[in-house]
């Protein structure tokens, strides 16, 4: 199977059906094509593929304003460049034609042995993190998996396109941890020696694309030039996909380290495990393969924060209150409460959202879909959730003056939702003697860890209403944030004083709703943390 030539890539088309293409129907019929079919992480990873492939194809575009004009050369040079490097996309080694010896099949190393001839490898399922395999993963996305508990056996199959897929996105979120054993040159790259986590995976990283009205002006649109790349990862940092580079001879194969794990295009497909698939095959042979950089570095290195840390084109760095570089991280709060962080333009050395929204013009509206993965803090190789979420920014959203009105009012949101947290954790205590143990804890700094971990699922837990009210009612916000700047004053200030009301609102309701007042005692305790939410008005007027 060859991805240039045979269907292995899902995407829906102009009918809005599901259709299953090869990279060549995707170019030759540019417009037809409108988005990709694929759970969150796969997304992303087939993304950087797409983008990795295209950036190759132009070899650019080599400065900002060959940008725009590249969309209508994408179709050509992508086309041409696939003919000529075909015989590099092969899955297996068996389809490789003999003329072609010295070809490695698509991102796996062909002289790579098992690391114990007794031996087959592990399951070919264990490069999609969504099945059970072994003890870390979760049944959270395989419901199948629950046969073998009952003693049913279940032998999953795996189409090519599932393996494509698959295999893309393992060497993207493969986490940190025991790998399994391969030989690489005669030398044993043993199972515990360790990996890091691969590029897309570390810290829960957001990552955020544009999204077009088709799929390859989607790829388009992500696109970066040579001279930001340069600009973001330094001199010679431009290089090409590991698909072109010779396969490693070793783990410390410096040429073709320095290519996958320090180049832009080298990262965009890394090559963080080393893996060799056999056709029609059960098992695959695997072992950790190259480390690349994930960890930010504090602010006083700007001058070699790129460096040291390469963060993905993709993601969005922010500033913690510490002057450190972090990341944007799933799971802490949705993408919308995030809106002015992810389409702020970054620049070199500062914090801001995905490296491609630089070419947006600021006269616009757009769409981003916003995507990541969410591991266990306790255990990493475990998936607790994904995360996706398509989001629609106005053309005034992206006004860095409007973008400041908008954080501030989410933080406004937030001190809401801290209060509200407060007054309904008054209110427990006030009714359940155990959380009036834990919280005297907390007072006397004596808490045990299962104290923080309950207070935090109950603080989520005690906010979740009230955040799907706010959400409901944040066209409020995008009303009032429209009138900026405008002579309408009264329409402004109207719109402004329907969403403050729209917050104290979802606080008030959600008290009410969580909190009862059936007994004498929950009445007692209901008045307590109703006080916290108004300190300024009477007992009985709050409680009648």
């Amino acid at each position: 199977m060859n991805l240039v030539t045979d269907p292995w890539l899902p995407v829906t088309n102009s009918k809005n059906q599901l259709c299953y293409i090869s990279l060549n129907q995707l170019f030759e019929q540019p417009d037809e094509w409108l988005d990709l079919v694929l759970r969150p992480h796969e997304r992303v990873s087939v993304m950087r593929f797409l983008i990795c492939l295209v950036q190759a194809a132009l070899d650019g575009p080599e400065e900002e304003n060959d940008w725009d004009d590249a969309i209508e050369i994408i179709p050509e040079y992508t086309l041409e460049y696939l003919k000529h490097w075909r015989k590099n996309f092969y899955i297996f080694e068996d389809d490789i034609p003999e003329s072609e010896e010295n070809i490695s099949p698509f991102l796996q190393i062909r002289s790579l042995k098992p690391g114990n001839d007794t031996t087959s490898g592990p399951s070919i399922t264990k490069l999609d993190s969504s099945l059970a395999v072994g003890e870390n993963a979760s049944t959270l996305f395989d419901h199948g998996a629950a046969c073998e508990i009952t003693g049913y056996s279940i032998d999953r199959e795996m189409t090519d396109s599932q393996i494509i897929i698959s295999l893309i996105t393992f060497l993207n979120y493969s986490p940190s941890g025991t790998q399994s054993s391969a030989k690489l040159g005669g030398v044993l790259i043993k199972h515990n020696s360790g990996a890091t986590d691969s590029p897309c995976v570390n810290q829960n990283m957001l990552h955020t694309f544009v999204v077009k009205r088709s799929l390859v002006r989607t790829i388009h649109a992500n696109l970066i030039d040579k001279e930001t790349c340069e600009d973001f990862f330094g001199k010679n940092s431009w290089g090409k996909p590991v698909w072109e580079i010779a396969e490693p001879k070793s783990i410390d194969d410096e040429q073709a380290k320095q290519n996958a794990v320090v180049t832009y295009l080298g990262r965009l497909v890394p090559l963080s495990r080393f893996c060799k698939l056999k056709k029609e095959s059960k098992y695959f042979v695997y072992c950790k393969g190259f480390e690349y950089s994930t960890k930010p570095k504090k602010k006083t290195d700007s001058k070699k924060v790129y460096r040291d840390f390469l963060p993905e084109p993709s993601t969005t760095i922010i500033l913690s209150s510490e002057n450190d570089y972090s990341v944007l991280k799933a799971g802490n709060n949705v993408p919308w409460r995030e809106i002015s962080a992810l389409t702020a333009k970054r620049s070199k050395g500062t914090e801001g959202g995905a490296l491609p929204l630089k070419f947006l013009s600021r006269g616009e509206s757009l769409d981003i879909i916003v995507l990541g993965q969410i591991r266990d803090p306790e255990n990493v190789a475990k998936v607790l959730d994904l995360v996706e979420s398509k989001v629609h920014i106005p053309a005034f959203m992206l006004d860095s003056r409007n973008r400041q009105v908008y954080e501030a009012n989410i933080k406004l949101c937030d001190q809401k939702s801290y209060q509200l947290f407060k007054a309904i954790e008054k209110y427990r205590a006030s009714v359940d003697d155990d959380w009036k143990k834990i919280l005297k804890r907390f007072s006397e700094r004596e808490t045990r860890p299962s104290d923080r971990k309950a207070r935090d699922i109950f603080r989520k837990k005690a906010t979740h209403y009230y955040w799907t009210l706010i959400e409901k009612q944040r066209h409020l916000l995008m009303q009032y944030i429209s009138l900026l700047g405008t002579e309408s004053d009264q329409a402004r200030e109207e719109s402004k004083k329907a969403w403050l009301n729209a917050i104290n609102s979802a606080v008030d309701e959600t008290y009410r709703t969580l909190c009862n007042q059936d007994s004498p005692r929950q009445l007692r305790a209901y008045v307590t943390g109703w006080q916290i939410l108004h300190p300024s008005k009477s007992e009985h007027q709050e409680a009648a």
